[in-house]
C-alpha cells in the first residue's frame, strides 16, 4: 500500500509542476488567447492534482483494520478503533 501512495503523491506532484509551468507560461504569453489557453491549462491541473489526492485519501479510509497476532493466547484479532 505504501508505493499505492507515493504514486499517488508522485502523481499528485507532478500534475501541481505541470500547473506551475502553465501559470508562468500564461504571465509570458504574446497574446491573450495564449494567455488564456494557459490559464485554461492551469486550472485543469490544479483538478488533476486534486483528484489524484482524493483517490489517495479514499483508498487510506478503504484499507481493512488490521489482524494482529496476539501471542499469549494463539489467536488473531482485528484492531478496531
Amino acid at each position: 500500500m505504501l508505493s499505492l501512495a507515493g504514486d499517488q503523491i508522485m502523481e499528485r506532484a507532478y500534475w501541481l509542476s505541470r500547473k506551475r509551468a502553465s501559470l508562468k507560461l500564461a504571465q509570458n504569453a504574446a497574446s491573450s488567447e495564449a494567455r488564456l489557453v494557459h490559464y485554461d491549462l492551469a486550472g485543469r491541473y490544479s483538478l488533476k492534482a486534486m483528484s489524484a489526492e482524493t483517490l489517495a485519501t479514499d483508498l487510506a479510509d478503504s484499507i481493512p483494520p488490521a489482524i494482529l497476532a496476539n501471542r499469549r493466547i494463539g489467536t488473531l484479532r482485528c484492531n478496531h478503533e
